[in-house]
């Protein structure tokens, strides 16, 4: 059995100390929460996470893997719903994603004119639910998570669609102790690095908890 990974930075293994993020051939860590998880299944492990990608690319991933007719654990993490992905208009289409920390003309513009919370969420919600739905047809077994309280909020900036959507895709989530994988380092006292990625230790703990609630 083999176990595929998709996500951001948290999922890839930012700030790990082997992590290798330089080069056309970026290197995911070895001591992230899902490979240490297929380590203990002894199963072979592929990332497909990019540290700063937004959700829409982290969808287009796992669709592509879809088309793999070999059986896989898919792991995913979810990542801020704020970050906007685009890509080239040339024949490789690169991806490039737009986030609030970035302080160019095309992000100021994007964060300034087209930009807001209500599109953030349901498109959000689009992805995940396009992408529940895809998994449960391909009869793969999963695990979801998610960084960003956001997209389940609803107090603010929400709609019919969004609730449904909210109720659809709520059920598949997994939480750490009922938090995001961030918040859960941090109630737990685990070493966390100047740009906010957990460390090993707090990966070792959640693929202990995880390993724990026996989901696949």
């Amino acid at each position: 059995m083999k176990l595929k990974s998709f996500g951001c930075s948290f999922i890839f293994g930012t700030d790990l100390h082997d992590d290798s993020r330089q080069g056309p051939k970026a290197t995911p860590s070895n001591y992230t929460w899902p490979a240490l998880l297929a380590k203990k299944h002894n199963w072979d492990y592929t990332c497909y996470a990019r540290p700063g990608s937004g959700n829409l690319q982290i969808t287009e991933a796992i669709l592509n893997q879809l088309t793999d007719s070999e059986p896989a654990i898919y792991v995913i993490g979810w990542t801020w719903i704020d970050r906007f992905d685009y890509t080239t208009a040339d024949a490789r289409r690169s991806w490039h994603t737009i986030m609030p920390v970035d302080t160019d003309t095309l992000a100021k513009t994007y964060y300034r004119d087209l930009h807001s919370e209500y599109r953030d969420k349901l498109t959000t919600l689009m992805n995940v639910k396009l992408c529940i739905d895809a998994l449960v047809k391909s009869g793969n077994k999963f695990i979801m998570t998610y960084m960003d309280d956001l997209m389940f909020d609803q107090r603010w900036n929400t709609s019919p669609a969004v609730s449904l959507l909210q109720g659809q895709c709520e059920p598949y989530m997994t939480r750490f102790n009922n938090k995001s994988f961030l918040e859960y380092s941090k109630e737990k006292g685990f070493e966390i690095s100047q740009t906010l990625h957990p460390l090993e230790d707090a990966h070792q703990a959640a693929s202990n908890l995880i390993y724990s609630y026996n989901l696949v």
